[in-house]
């Protein structure tokens, strides 16, 4: 890159510096600020898959598959890029909570016997009477706070009733950010340095 005067008549010494300077202006929101944003994006939702890989064992993979890179907000003079999950536990998964039931009485999820043929069936999909039908049983190690509903054709149960869960939080999102931190300026600088190439710095 050549040594630009301090005198104002630059444009003198380089008559080519406004045309450059035009091609940087377009260049940049786009090339630099979009495009560096949404690489960012890519290298943290890489952290946090591998931060779910790592944190979750027993995981299905819904989780870490749930997020994506994307715009977030579109305005006239600005743009948000976002790596998120629309997963309605994603960030439960990561802060910890204790989970009460709202509009029931119960928490129902699948026995750990039951999940290959429950599928994503709950509890309120299975006939009230009749053949198919679930039975209503209280732990007798826990009557206060744990029930289970039995098909009669299994001999374990088919849900577990919970009156309150407590999910652990696994810092999932601050463990991807340690290590995305230390890479977050690398998208940036490798976009400005292709920009100035392409406006006519050689």
């Amino acid at each position: 890159m050549p040594e630009w005067p301090d005198q104002f008549d630059a444009i003198e010494e380089f008559p080519g510096l406004p045309e450059i300077l035009n091609k940087l202006a377009k260049l940049f929101p786009k090339k630099v600020v979009l495009e560096g944003m949404l690489l960012e994006g890519e290298f943290l939702l890489a952290e946090i898959v591998d931060s779910i890989k790592t944190l979750q064992k027993q995981g299905r993979g819904d989780l870490r598959d749930s997020y994506q890179v994307g715009l977030v907000q579109r305005k006239e003079d600005s743009v948000s890029v976002g790596v998120f999950s629309e997963l309605v536990y994603a960030e439960i998964q990561d802060t910890g909570d204790t989970i009460k039931p709202k509009t029931v009485k119960w928490l129902a999820y699948p026995h750990e016997d039951a999940k290959a043929f429950v599928g994503i069936r709950w509890a309120r999909d299975f006939p009230k009477k009749g053949a198919g039908s679930l039975g209503f049983a209280l732990s007798s190690h826990d009557p206060k706070g744990t029930a289970y509903l039995f098909g009669r054709q299994f001999s374990h149960p088919v849900f577990i009733l919970k009156k309150k869960v407590t999910i652990p939080g696994m810092q999932y999102l601050d463990d991807a950010l340690v290590r995305f931190n230390k890479e977050v300026e690398r998208p940036i600088d490798s976009s400005v340095g292709l920009v100035f190439e392409e406006a006519g710095f050689k």
